[in-house]
């Protein structure tokens, strides 16, 4: 491996990616294809079937620190494997579900699985094996979500279709475990020096490369010592925002799109702003790369803010599509700049727990974002207000994470690199 032309890096990138493209969709975006079999057998409403996606993502409120420095405390390969395995057992089990009060026990289960099995361990292996061309490292393992998204939104409306709700709740755990248990012991390496490497990065000049000088520099003070500098609070309440800003799109521009322009052209929109997605992680990846986190923070939340502007307008189907487009590019902020900004400020030793309590800020905001941007629309009569409040929250994330990271430069040392 030493003499491999290719770093071997990337193959855990590689791995990363499928990783997600196979376990991400599973409980986002796919889930809500199974509402309308599920509502009818359980003769429950809408609404009911959606709390189990509450839970889903309230777990990662309170056990994302505790799974982030869990998978760090010892053999992740092993410890990564009892999550996958308690993920896809209790995927299969929804299939034997009897009612609605055990698929919501089971969802809790689920929501541990989704927390430690994709995004936290995928930012956490891309943060060990690259200081270089970190941002282009993330944003290729998370297109895997887009790709995995598209994939398996087809198949499992297919498979619900001619084998029910039930066995494509089985079919998909058993692939869970087919597809991601080999990579997890035969691709991934947990860290470059585990096979006599080092991090990409770790011998190129700082002179010239911004990603490497963000990247080598971290605060003196451990992650408990942070809990209540300004920097950390600032990062956290910004990436809350975040959350409800990406799951306030999300949630609502479907059913708001279908009452626009009907089912069919709401779809459309959908896929371009999900196949945009890849292209805009990718995007938003090389521009923190080469000008750093606060220019792709500034990029970003700009496109997010057009993007709920142009949805007070969205009654016009072209700008709808060109809001489709707006948030298909900076949408890539919720997965690509939480885990960059962290390691910009932390050490790649502090990184797991630090970013632990940062995904906290984010599953706390994606629970409360569908339901706060249709109370807002519900409380005012139009969802024109939510768009609004969206958009200036979008705004605000900048201010808050330039913020933070400004005021981190007062405790970082550029001595404490890898």
């Amino acid at each position: 491996m030493k003499n491999s032309k290719i770093f071997y890096g990337w193959w855990v990138v590689l791995g990363s990616a499928i990783i997600l493209a196979m376990l991400g969709p599973a409980s986002v975006a796919v889930a809500n294809i199974f509402q309308s079999p599920i509502t009818a057998e359980f003769n429950i409403t809408n609404s009911q079937f959606s709390l189990s996606n509450s839970f889903v993502l309230g777990v990662g409120i309170f056990l994302s620190p505790f799974a982030s420095q869990r998978l760090m405390s010892g053999n992740f390969k092993k410890i990564y494997t009892t999550n996958l395995i308690i993920y896809a057992l209790a995927y299969i089990g929804y299939g034997f579900a009897p009612n609605i009060y055990i698929y919501y026990l089971l969802s809790l289960l689920i929501g541990y699985g989704f927390l430690s099995t994709t995004i936290l361990p995928a930012s956490i292996l891309v943060n060990n094996w690259f200081i270089y061309k970190r941002g282009l490292a993330l944003s290729l393992a998370f297109t895997g979500l887009g790709v995995g998204g598209v994939i398996f939104s087809q198949l499992v409306t297919f498979l619900i279709e001619f084998v029910g709700w039930r066995q494509t709740y089985i079919i998909y755990g058993v692939l869970m475990l087919a597809v991601v248990l080999p990579i997890i012991w035969f691709l991934i390496q947990v860290k470059p020096e585990d096979i006599g490497l080092k991090p990409l990065g770790s011998e190129i000049s700082t002179t010239n490369q911004v990603d490497v000088k963000e990247q080598t520099q971290a605060v003196d003070l451990s992650v408990s010592q942070t809990l209540t500098k300004p920097f950390f609070l600032l990062l956290v309440i910004g990436t809350t925002l975040l959350g409800i800003v990406n799951n306030g799109g999300l949630a609502q521009f479907p059913p708001v799109l279908t009452s626009l322009h009907g089912a069919g052209m709401a779809a459309t929109v959908i896929s371009v702003y999900s196949a945009v997605g890849i292209i805009g992680k990718l995007v938003l990846g090389n521009i923190s790369d080469r000008f750093g986190v606060v220019i792709s923070t500034i990029y970003a939340c700009t496109l997010l803010v057009l993007t709920y502007f142009a949805m007070m307008f969205a009654n016009n189907v072209i700008i709808a599509m060109i809001m489709g487009v707006l948030f298909g590019m900076g949408n890539a902020i919720a997965t690509i700049l939480p885990p960059l900004l962290t390691s910009s400020i932390y050490s790649s030793d502090q990184f797991s727990k630090a970013y632990g309590y940062v995904n906290s800020g984010m599953q706390l905001g994606m629970t409360l974002g569908s339901l706060f941007t249709a109370g807002i629309a519900d409380l005012t009569g139009s969802y024109n207000y939510s768009w609004g409040i969206l958009a200036i929250f979008s705004a605000l994330i900048a201010v808050l994470w330039i913020g933070s990271y400004k005021n981190a430069q007062k405790y970082i040392s550029t001595t404490n690199t890898l």
